[in-house]
């Protein structure tokens, strides 16, 4: 019971610092003369709910302040986030705190900052420099719509840090943000003193022109304390720390009146086409075969999905056929961001001998270094294709063939017939062999002179009963005819094993031995071959005048 309250205790301690107002600064140490951003973060706020700022004017100037609405995941659930960034001016150097500001029920803590007088920034030795700070760079910001914007952060930090430190995700509604490869680590000195760098590329490509707000990315790490850094226990002292990046505006500018009206935005610092052919398309070629033509279009500063279709052949075209395979799509990270490749790869067959020219290929793109519309073009190419000397071909058209010449596919033709008439054959001997099987698997009429039209005659009754498949009859029947033979089943069966072995399968139905169906055919058939052998051992018998001394033992 001790334990559940003290468990309840901490969850009602949790609850308001997970709810709090969150309060974070870009920077915490600034020359006099430099603006700060200041962040608040709610989860809980409503839609007309704002904070209040009064108390910041006491030593600040605000000079403005905006909203955006996020949504964050927390502890593995997504939360909607709203975030005010007040950008301001301090109004005197020293150690200045923001004080606690109140937004609704929530309170968010104090945050102190030191603002530097510019003798203080000039004379500041390596020692005085923040632990921790974020540079962010952009490489425009005035991008065209859909062009790749550069954002570099770099965490400098002159203290260790633990293992936990995490930056926040990068999340803006109106672009697209592609992470540049894992974050990168090194070592810059700074006025004397070697700092480590985090640093974490993205780029970014704005879907509408006007304004883009880049957010700001909140850096959470642990400092590790300098005994603990010496080799000695000392993580109760290390310090939380949490810090956020300057966030930033883009004016972003539409397509240009001069772009061509209706040839796909390319907006790129280069775009380079290449094509290559096997074999050689400057060789002479014959009709039929097959030339593999690869094209490939690179594009720096575009996604490959960004980049256009470039095959110029199309099927309707009755001299040059062309089959497409799919467009292979690949984004290279480099130094200037992404590189997008699309390669397409297709078979060129030409149907008729002759010349003919491959279209050239034209596509047209804006230059982001330039600011001006560039064309990347591949010249046209010429195929020179001669007839099959075999057949003394010409170059007329593949309908129009002479009269006495064979089609080019004859000897495929005939093996297939031969094949077909093959199979045919065969097909005819299985159904032959199959009608013969079921012949002799029928329960016909005996051979043997059953005189089924006398009275108590048990062949008769023993066929009338395996033909309806009834154990019961068919075993009194065939007692029946075994005392019509001067002798018994036993005897038969040990003179006679195929008549043992249906016996067998009669006796094992009769008294629960097997499970499946009885079925009378088998005793019908061994009944049939017993006395056929009988017949034939009288006939024997007849003939000789002399009889066995045992005839059924």
């Amino acid at each position: 019971m001790r334990q559940l309250l003290f468990t309840l205790l901490l969850l009602t301690i949790g609850l308001p610092a997970f709810a709090a107002l969150q309060a974070s600064v870009d920077r915490t140490q600034l020359i006099e003369g430099q603006p700060l951003e200041l962040t608040l973060e709610s989860t809980l706020a409503k839609r007309d709910d704002a904070p209040d700022l009064t108390p910041l004017e006491q030593h600040f100037r605000i000079e403005s302040s905006r909203k955006l609405n996020l949504v964050s995941t927390i502890n593995g659930r997504s939360l909607p986030v709203t975030r005010w960034i007040v950008r301001l001016m301090p109004l005197r150097t020293g150690f200045v705190v923001i004080p606690p500001l109140q937004l609704a029920d929530e309170r968010s803590e104090p945050v102190t900052l030191r603002v530097l007088s510019a003798e203080q920034a000039r004379d500041i030795s390596p020692s005085d420099i923040a632990p921790i700070f974020i540079d962010s760079e952009l490489d425009t910001r005035t991008p065209y719509v859909q062009a790749q914007v550069l954002l570099t952060l770099r965490i400098y930090h002159s203290v260790s840090l633990y293992d936990d430190s995490t930056l926040s995700g990068l999340e803006i509604p109106d672009a697209r943000v592609e992470t540049l490869g894992a974050p990168k680590t090194y070592e810059q000195e700074i006025n004397g003193v070697v700092h480590g760098v985090i640093e974490v590329r993205y780029a970014i490509y704005p879907q509408h022109s006007g304004t883009l707000d880049i957010p700001s990315q909140l850096f959470s790490a642990t400092a590790v304390p300098p005994r603990a850094s010496e080799g000695q226990p000392g993580t109760h002292n290390a310090r939380f720390i949490q810090l956020r990046s300057p966030s930033q505006q883009l004016t972003v500018k539409p397509i240009p009146d001069t772009y061509p009206a209706g040839v796909p935005w390319l907006p790129a610092r280069q775009v380079r086409l290449s094509q290559n052919w096997q074999p050689d398309p400057s060789t002479e070629l014959t009709r039929g075969e097959p030339l593999t033509r690869t094209l490939s279009i690179q594009a720096d500063g575009l996604t490959a999905t960004q980049l256009p279709e470039l095959n110029t052949l199309t099927n309707d075209q009755d001299e040059l056929r062309q089959y497409s395979d799919q467009p292979q799509l690949e984004n290279q990270l480099s130094s200037n961001g992404i590189l997008g490749l699309r390669q397409e790869s297709s078979a060129v067959v030409a149907r008729h001998a002759g010349r003919f020219t491959v279209p050239a290929i034209r596509v047209q793109w804006w230059n982001t270094t330039t600011d001006q519309l560039e064309v990347s073009e591949l010249d046209a190419v010429t195929l020179t294709v001669r007839g099959n000397s075999s057949f003394n071909d010409t170059s007329a058209p593949y309908p129009s063939q002479p009269a006495g010449e064979l089609p080019l596919l004859w000897p495929w033709q005939l093996a297939t017939a031969l094949l077909l008439a093959a199979l045919g054959w065969a097909l005819l001997q299985l159904r032959t062999a199959r009608r013969a099987l079921i012949a002799l698997d029928e329960l016909g009429e005996d051979t043997v002179n059953l005189e089924a039209d006398q009275a108590g005659n048990p062949l008769a009754d023993l066929q009338t009963a395996c033909r309806h498949n009834q154990p019961a009859e068919a075993r009194k029947a065939l007692e029946h005819w075994a005392k019509q033979q001067e002798s018994d089943l036993i005897a038969l069966s040990h003179a006679h094993p195929i008549l043992a072995d249906a016996l067998d399968d009669l006796n094992g139905c009769l008294f629960g031995q097997t499970e499946h169906a009885w079925r009378g055919k088998p005793l019908w058939r061994a009944v049939r071959k017993v006395t056929q052998a009988r017949q034939r051992e009288a006939e024997a018998l007849g003939e000789n005048a002399i009889e066995p001394l045992y005839p059924d033992v």
